[in-house]
């Protein structure tokens, strides 16, 4: 009978964490408009339901060029939709908040594996409230997405180790490729998490879940590699990686009150006989060549991005810049960084306390290598944040829940 409960529980919850983010962006965030990115996702949407292919929104360039400069799988599902005729921003926003609310179920099952049924229903309720959590889906950005997946990729790493076998490696394998195609740094947390899984299984049969893992993956990301290959001459994730260098090293990002975010923005367009590809490489010099110049400085602007990633860089001023940039309502975002703050050495606390009891938690680790790797080598920003979220919820969930668990101890024994 436990199991059933506990799944009638989460669905009530994620659906409590629907009505939670359909209140936000329809009450909270009616008629408030998004810009940057938002824009960017929502236009490809409906250019994908209209036929016009993965081009470049037509606010970026009237030419109808060919994009890689985000992985499609977003906007694919935002175009959904549009397809049926609903092609509103409001459209895309709901769309997303339905990834909000798969992201609860997926932690809430993460938080069961590691911890138990309680820890799981905690986790989901927690993560169906989190501000931060919620705020992602008025904002039409990719984390409406990638943050559900990395929390069914990281529940697919335990089960694997639990009991391997060629189902569940399929799985670990699709879930990585589906990830690199919301974002492609996810690339790093696959290959991290294969490896860790690598220790992890045994030593007679370790080589061959993961190789399988490793090859779906491969084959589920090629098209889209494949595809831009045809485009831009060789095969690739994406082309962001030149404006984001571009962008991050500068002299107001190396010397000025904005030091380490992202405040020098690209000026090189596409030009007929230039396509995207080789304006990244010119974009990706550029910051590269500013970076080796200024190479004295490089250590100061690192520590600060990570701090500004982690909050803990002028927490007020960079609540407003990120709630302005990211298209978040200011009271939703501060009351969602004080939570953070609060959750943050809950998560440390239940990080320890399942190390204790010999739970691995490299999986949970992973994603804090990728957001600080993201960090250093990009610029810092809490958007970047996003995956570590999820462990952040669960680890909280733990402490918490071994808290409430050593309190009923002495009650119980007492009566």
């Amino acid at each position: 009978m436990a199991r059933p409960r506990f799944g009638t529980a989460l669905v009530l919850i994620a659906a409590a964490g629907l009505a939670v983010r359909l209140v936000y962006v329809l009450v909270v965030m009616h008629d408030v408009p998004v810009g940057g990115d938002g824009l960017e996702f929502h236009i490809l949407a409906n250019q994908l339901a209209a036929g016009d292919g993965y081009i470049q929104p037509l606010i970026v360039s009237p030419l109808h060029v060919p994009t890689a400069d985000k992985p499609p799988l977003y906007p694919l599902l935002l175009a959904v939709p549009s397809l049926l005729g609903w092609k509103s921003l409001v459209a895309h926003r709901v769309m997303s908040c339905l990834m909000g609310a798969a992201l609860v179920g997926g932690v809430g099952l993460l938080g069961r594996r590691v911890g138990g049924e309680r820890v799981g229903l905690l986790a989901a309720g927690v993560a169906a409230v989190y501000p931060l959590l919620v705020v992602l889906d008025g904002s039409v950005r990719s984390e409406s997405l990638y943050a559900p997946l990395i929390a069914f990729l990281l529940l697919a790493m335990y089960r694997l180790v639990d009991r391997s076998g060629a189902g569940r490696a399929v799985v670990v394998g699709s879930l990585i490729a589906l990830t690199v195609l919301v974002r492609s740094e996810a690339l790093f947390l696959g290959v991290l998490l294969l490896a860790i899984a690598a220790i992890r299984l045994p030593q007679g049969g370790r080589l061959r879940p993961i190789a399988l893992a490793a090859v779906v993956a491969v084959l589920l990301v090629s098209p889209w590699a494949i595809r831009n290959w045809s485009e831009f001459g060789h095969p690739l994730l994406s082309t962001n990686e030149g404006s984001l260098l571009y962008g991050a090293n500068c002299h107001a990002a190396y010397y000025s009150g904005q030091i380490g975010t992202w405040p020098c923005y690209p000026r090189l367009t596409v030009t007929p006989g230039r396509d995207e590809a080789q304006v990244s490489s010119e974009l990706r010099s550029t910051g590269l060549r500013y970076a080796r110049d200024h190479a004295g400085r490089v250590p100061a602007v690192a520590a600060v991005r990570v701090l500004r990633t982690f909050d803990l860089w002028s927490p007020n001023r960079a609540t407003r810049l990120e709630a302005g940039i990211g298209d978040r309502d200011l009271p939703t975002y501060r009351v969602g960084v004080a939570i953070y703050y609060l959750l943050a050495p809950l998560a440390v606390a239940g990080a320890l306390i399942l190390r204790r009891r010999g739970e691995p938690i490299g999986f949970l680790l992973a994603p804090l290598a990728l957001v600080v790797v993201v960090a250093l080598l990009g610029y810092g920003t809490p958007r970047f944040r996003v995956p570590l979220e999820i462990p952040i919820v669960v680890l909280a969930a733990v402490a918490v829940e071994a808290v409430v668990r050593a309190r009923r101890g002495p009650a119980r024994a007492a009566a």
